[in-house]
């Protein structure tokens, strides 16, 4: 408190309240079905979005902390930003490199063509500076030929698009995320935590998310999610779980001591976990040890749910082993 007195911000505070100021944006634009957006956890502290959001049939927006673009593709236009310059030729190198459309400030920025070295069509759609954004087409520019048309985030095929191979067949036309063909079967591990919000099969394999930065897990940005399985020893720091409103929602399994600090103490316990307004979740499995330190057990609206395993039976689970308030309603009349 003391730094913001003297210097007039906090260099903690400051970020995570324009990432509150961008989520909410976000939140007032992102649909489901319509959007491919991936989710970032910032520091620990807050979930976000970014990626591609289709307004309307030829309004596309690219999402992202650093920058907003919204686009018209029809109009082959950018919305919202004066002062771009139109049919400009700036050149990108001593190779020869151009770039024949918009500008803005010196940089591309808006429509316009790329062309190589060689003077061979490279690239024709939104650019700002040096990636692709919003929507265009990539060429295989030594034969002229359309590599991919479609949909794009900081230079990386996101959203809908057509792949095609070098004698113009479809290769592959569909949804996009990452670069790659947009998969809804995610594997977490340490090597890959990229997640998104079209995920219906979430695997986190064992020993994986134990760093501090995972402090909240909220999976109400994946609204398409229908399973939610985690393995042994997962998420030590988490201490927020969040499955509220996930109406696709049909099983949760988590395995041995995930959610859980090896040492847990009363100052250790103040964690949350909500399992809530789910309609179609019919089973809910937790492993031996798990969510320790969880001061918060709620199980609300859960009509369909039918069975509930903690632990092994007629022994010691030490499941949710230090929870002080632990609620259980509205669930099937079924339930084991």
């Amino acid at each position: 408190m003391e730094r913001i007195r003297r210097e007039g911000y906090s260099t903690l505070l400051t970020p995570l309240a324009g990432l509150y100021d961008y989520q909410q944006l976000c939140k007032g634009t992102i649909e489901v079905k319509r959007d491919y957006v991936s989710l970032y956890n910032h520091q620990g502290f807050c979930w976000y979005h970014e990626g591609i959001v289709e307004k309307s049939a030829s309004v596309v927006v690219e999402l992202s902390v650093k920058r907003i673009v919204e686009v018209d593709r029809q109009l082959k236009k950018v919305l919202g930003v004066n002062g771009i310059e139109h049919n400009v030729v700036l050149n990108l190198s001593d190779e020869g490199e151009r770039w024949e459309g918009d500008v803005l400030d010196g940089i591309s920025y808006g429509w316009g063509v790329l062309y190589d070295s060689e003077n061979r069509l490279a690239y024709e759609g939104f650019r700002v500076g040096e990636v692709n954004v919003c929507y265009g087409t990539q060429y295989y520019s030594d034969i002229g030929v359309i590599e991919y048309e479609g949909e794009w985030f900081e230079g990386k095929r996101w959203g809908r698009g057509i792949q095609y191979d070098r004698t113009e067949n479809t290769v592959f036309d569909g949804e996009w995320m990452n670069g790659e063909q947009l998969s809804k079967r995610v594997v977490v591990n340490e090597e890959n935590q990229f997640l998104h919000n079209h995920i219906e099969k979430l695997i986190v394999k064992d020993n994986s998310c134990k760093g501090n930065e995972w402090s909240a897990l909220d999976l109400s940005l994946m609204p398409n999610l229908k399973e939610f399985i985690v393995g042994d020893n997962c998420f030590s720091y988490v201490y927020d779980v969040k499955l509220i409103g996930l109406n696709q929602l049909e099983r949760v399994v988590i395995g041995e001591n995930s959610f859980a600090k090896e040492d847990v103490t009363d100052r250790h316990i103040y964690g949350h976990f909500y399992l809530r307004d789910c309609e179609r979740v019919k089973e809910l499995g937790i492993g031996y040890g798990s969510f320790q330190g969880f001061l918060v057990c709620e199980i609300n609206s859960v009509p369909s749910l039918e069975v509930i395993e903690m632990g092994v039976p007629d022994e010691d689970s030490r499941v949710f082993f230090a929870t002080k308030y632990f609620e259980l309603r509205s669930v099937s009349h079924r339930v084991n």
